[in-house]
């Protein structure tokens, strides 16, 4: 397993795997054993846990779609990844249908094919959480899979990818996979990862709070000729507590790094939240012109702040200056998308205006409606 994230990591055969030198990769394997559409973790990098060439995934998944997500110390920049597995049940091959700014998606192969994407341009920061969300759902035939982060420091979100599957019913399977990875033999230097507030959510759509897990660490590499032997006693995992509350931690590499659990060892942090508690979605501004060929331009833009747009429905009335008004256009749109081309009927009323509703829905499902913005008003 952990050659195949290295082969999806990097774009060459850089990894020398003859070493021994290699801090131990370890994973904390959360309770979350069903299926279901939503999956959020938190992760922290404290300062002194930062190391290069480590991958410190977030969130990994089994199934028709199996796949994972996280952030990565790399040379080149501090990296966001998500990435997704071919499946002999697919259709067709996995594409991205939107890439947020600077993120970038490439075929990838070796152990185990499948579409890869990463983004370093937005950049993550030491001693600051990450809320890290990934959503799945039907379109037609297909599963759409989407990759959300939210920075801690600036409380912004940014929507980083949206893949397509060709694949039906294909969920997130569990136990929700995090783990800890050297990929260039570093184990001299000690990294670290903090875990917290995990979510998922039943496909009948109850909420499940990340409870415990299971903490280990990968004892085939432990052994003389596997490439972590020199640092098979420098590891760590467990919860952990600071200003901010409790956490769960895995520790790898480091001289002066000494186990406190065993290998495995089950951990849980009690929670009491009955679902996730972000600020909600909120709209900055809405608006609307009629254009050429009897169509209304709609734009709009969402507060970064509050929790991203998952879809929206966009409803056109003709308001007569008397009488009821009626329904002329709607349309529904998905996450990614801030503006909209409605085409309106040939015929209207006289003596009337247009006005435009727009109702949102944010990636866990709950509404927020602007009432209305009138576009025009038309001569008699």
């Amino acid at each position: 397993m952990k050659k195949l994230f290295c082969s999806l990591i990097l774009s060459s055969t850089q990894v020398a795997w003859a070493g021994e030198n290699a801090a131990p990769s370890s994973h904390f394997v959360f309770d979350d054993n069903f299926e279901g559409d939503i999956i959020i973790n938190e992760v922290r990098v404290p300062k002194g846990g930062e190391a290069l060439y480590t991958y410190y995934e977030t969130m990994g998944w089994r199934g028709k779609a199996a796949g994972y997500c996280g952030i990565q110390a790399h040379p080149k920049a501090h990296n966001f990844i998500f990435s997704i597995w071919d499946h002999k049940s697919h259709t067709a091959p996995i594409k991205a249908v939107h890439r947020g700014p600077g993120t970038k998606t490439e075929k990838f192969g070796g152990e185990g094919t499948g579409l890869k994407s990463w983004n370093f341009e937005l950049g993550w920061q030491t001693d600051t959480w990450y809320s890290l969300v990934s959503r799945c759902w039907p379109v037609g035939e297909h599963m759409f899979y989407g990759f959300w982060s939210r920075s801690g420091a600036t409380e912004e979100w940014t929507h980083l990818v949206t893949m397509d599957v060709a694949v039906k019913d294909a969920y997130f399977n569990g136990g929700t996979d995090s783990f800890i990875e050297d990929w260039l033999e570093t184990g001299k230097n000690k990294r670290v990862t903090n875990l917290r507030g995990g979510w998922k959510r039943r496909r009948e759509r109850s909420w499940y709070p990340f409870g415990g897990g299971r903490y280990s660490v990968n004892s085939w590499d432990l052994v003389k000729g596997k490439r972590s032997f020199h640092y098979n006693t420098n590891w760590n995992g467990g919860v952990s507590k600071d200003s901010t509350g409790e956490f769960y931690f895995m520790t790898a590499g480091g001289a002066e790094t000494k186990p406190t659990s065993a290998n495995p060892s089950k951990h849980g942090i009690k929670r009491t939240e009955t679902e996730p508690s972000y600020a909600p979605l909120g709209i900055k501004s809405l608006r609307a012109r009629l254009a050429e060929g009897n169509r209304v331009m709609v734009e709009w833009e969402n507060n970064p702040t509050g929790l991203p747009q998952f879809g929206c429905e966009i409803v056109v009335y003709e308001r007569p200056r008397t009488g009821m008004e009626r329904v002329v256009a709607t349309e529904s749109l998905g996450a990614h998308q801030r503006r909209a081309k409605i085409q309106l009927s040939a015929k209207r009323s006289e003596g009337c205006h247009f006005v435009v509703k727009i109702r949102v829905r944010d990636i866990l499902d709950r509404d927020l409606q602007i009432k209305e913005a009138v576009v025009s008003e038309l001569e008699e």
